[in-house]
């Protein structure tokens, strides 16, 4: 399987561990399943899935 090296920032790399421990998984895999999601909403909705990436999410008044 091919390899790719990423750059998070501190904030997203701790998250990821904490991520990881929670659902007891790698945060190799949480990577993979994030990036494979992507690929797929992506190929079935184009760029639509951004605008759900970029919106900041809004809290219950």
């Amino acid at each position: 399987m091919p390899r790719q090296s990423i750059e998070l920032p501190e904030t997203v790399k701790k998250g990821l561990d904490q991520m990881a421990t929670a659902f007891g998984m790698t945060q190799n895999a949480l990577i993979s399943l994030a990036v494979a999601t992507m690929v797929v909403k992506y190929e079935a909705e184009g760029m639509r899935i951004f605008f759900d990436l970029i919106s900041l999410p809004t809290k219950p008044k």
